[in-house]
């Protein structure tokens, strides 16, 4: 029988490389440091300078934990190689990095070293030089062998009995400007915090997992002017907290996911609104866990999360959660993209299964919650990037429970509520928007220029916005022209139509032609010139002898007319001298010469009307 074999360097690079978001660093860092116990864990995120202008980047991090025996030094960089699992391949209980692959995600760099401390006398230091330049020259992998930590330049804290160091210099991970941003604090925080062990969900159901008060001291790039920016409720909530460490000085993160506190009524609503200074509608605070109970079908069990969130109680915490109106930067995300259902495992978020809600409305809808599903059962791909790998029958039956839950009336009632604080919401905010646009309105009318008619009667100029003047405005002084004077323009209106741009039809020559409406005349018309027989139009945005074409495109020249004579079928009116403007065709016999009726002049010259 022929025995399988592995292409050694072939497989470690795509282990190496298998990892969809560069942060994953931390995750596996991070859960290292849980499975050893630690009950403080060190990120220090950093640039050295370099001759010649280039900046060393560097990623430390450390914790307090047991440590890796010298003898283990194998477990770190071998693959599927890992100290947590039994003889029969299975995981040891509360390990989380077990698969013997997460570390390596470390690798992807020009240096990596290492530096551990036991409780039993070990300390050592070791190293690995450059993986993927080894990988491609020697199709293999080599580290050195474990030494003093002053070899390499090592150290850990003296007070600590025990504990482990990863350096990683020059990841090359974030060498584009797309990557080396989310090394920011900012960005990195809202990483820890969401998707590593630090922000597990656990904790919301397991105090004994609680009370070993593990904290992440975190300091990224800017770390300085995060701590200046975000310092007062104003800012966020909760404010974070910076300490001087035995390390230096970081940001120091409790364990376990936020829950805002409750705040259901108008009342504590109101409070808070208050209490932060935010002129914000109360209701946008609102929040309630609504529920958080461990459910067990069969040998499977889970615990089940819901959390009921308003737009502003969401954007206290998640500091790059974007804003309605405006569009997302980078490295922020909207609502959709984080809020909703998760799958969990270890109490780690893993993955949106918001279509696993029977009669919903599929992934990114369920903005108005944070949910999570955790289950020790999942079992998650290799780059821990879904839970695609668990059975198919076990997913169906935890499906179902969950299905279960938000179907019941309890559920079913706390979503209505917050819902209906969503309808008041958009309600209260449609009435203050609209007490702005009065005011607003009310501030630009005293401004606003009229046209006197002949006979005394006024009117309003249309509107100037960005792209022209209004051209529904503009239809408005056109029909009111053509009430007060009917029989001013030789042509008949026919009919009109204002549900794609406004024109009007007209008999020509025994043919329909259209007479099309613009608010202000410019160089390219989303219409066919062969159908049209005049514009109308409150202004022109074009020179004399400057092209116009259509969207065939035909192309016509805008020729200007001086001491044009108008023809009226009202006598106060015809024969009187105007400016013309006439569209003439270049090179075709399709389309004929279009008259321009630019009403912004013809209204002063041919109506004798005054704006003002």
């Amino acid at each position: 029988m022929a025995k399988v074999h592995v292409n050694e360097g072939y497989e470690l690079y795509q282990i190496i490389t298998d990892f969809g978001d560069p942060l994953e660093i931390f995750r596996e860092g991070i859960q290292n440091s849980f499975d050893e116990d630690a009950s403080e864990i060190y990120i220090d995120v950093y640039e050295e300078e370099e001759l010649g202008g280039d900046n060393r980047l560097i990623i430390d991090i450390w914790d307090n934990g047991s440590g890796l025996a010298k003898c283990n030094v194998k477990c770190f960089f071998d693959v599927a190689n890992s100290s947590k699992i039994n003889k029969k391949f299975i995981a040891l209980k509360n390990k989380h990095g077990y698969k013997g692959h997460g570390s390596k995600v470390f690798f992807n760099a020009e240096l990596v070293q290492i530096c551990s401390k036991t409780r039993e006398g070990d300390y050592w230091a070791s190293e690995l030089k450059d993986a993927i330049k080894q990988i491609a020259q020697n199709k293999e992998l080599s580290y050195a062998d474990p030494c003093k930590p002053e070899e390499l330049g090592l150290s850990l804290p003296e007070e600590w009995v025990s504990g482990f160091m990863v350096r990683i210099i020059c990841p090359k991970y974030f060498k584009t400007q797309h990557t080396h941003y989310k090394l920011n604090h900012l960005f990195l925080r809202d990483y820890c915090m969401w998707y590593s062990l630090i922000g597990t969900v656990e904790t919301k159901y397991n105090e004994a997992l609680k009370q070993k008060n593990i904290k992440l001291f975190l300091r990224g790039l800017l770390s300085q002017e995060f701590e200046k920016k975000y310092k007062d409720l104003s800012m966020c909530d909760p404010i974070p907290v910076f300490a001087d460490r035995v390390l230096g000085h970081f940001e120091e993160i409790a364990l376990g996911h936020y829950f805002p506190p409750e705040r259901t009524s108008d009342k504590e609503m109101k409070k808070y609104a208050d209490l932060i200074r935010s002129n914000k509608a109360k209701y946008m605070f609102y929040s309630k866990l609504v529920y958080n109970e461990t459910i067990t079908s069969g040998s499977i069990s889970f615990r089940l999360i819901i959390s009921m969130e308003g737009y502003e109680t969401k954007r206290r915490y998640d500091l790059l959660l974007s804003r309605q109106g405006k569009a997302t930067t980078e490295g922020t995300h909207t609502d959709g993209q984080r809020y909703g259902l998760w799958a969990c495992k270890g109490g780690v978020p893993v993955e949106k299964i918001d279509d696993w809600l029977e009669g919903g409305r599929g992934v990114g809808t369920y903005t108005y919650m944070q949910a999570f599903v955790d289950c020790d059962a999942f079992q998650l791909t290799a780059n821990r990037g879904s839970i695609m790998n668990t059975d198919i029958e076990k997913l169906e039956i935890i499906k179902k429970e969950v299905n279960k839950v938000f179907k019941s009336k309890k559920i079913r009632d706390a979503m209505q509520e917050r819902q209906d604080w969503e309808e008041l919401e958009k309600t209260i905010t449609s009435i203050e928007t609209d007490k702005k646009d009065l005011s607003k309105r009310f501030t630009a009318s005293k401004n606003r220029k009229t046209i006197k008619l002949p006979n005394g009667v006024e009117i309003f100029e249309p509107t100037r916005l960005k792209n022209g003047y209004s051209e529904s405005e503009t239809f408005v002084v056109l029909m009111a022209i053509i009430q007060h004077f009917p029989d001013l323009f030789s042509f008949k209106l026919l009919d009109y139509n204002t549900t794609k741009g406004i024109d009007f039809v007209v008999g020509y020559l025994g043919f329909p032609k259209y007479i099309e409406l613009k608010g202000t005349l410019t160089k390219k018309i989303n219409h066919p010139f062969r159908y049209i027989h005049k514009f109308i139009c409150y202004d022109i945005d074009v020179s004399k002898n400057e092209i116009v074409e259509d969207m065939e495109p035909f192309k016509t020249t805008l020729k200007v007319i001086r001491n044009n004579v108008f023809e009226s079928n009202d006598d106060r009116f015809d024969k009187k001298e105007y400016t013309g403007y006439v569209l003439e065709p270049e090179g075709t016999t399709i389309i004929q010469s279009m008259e321009v009726i630019c009403l912004k002049s013809f209204l002063v010259e041919v109506l004798d009307a005054k704006i003002q």
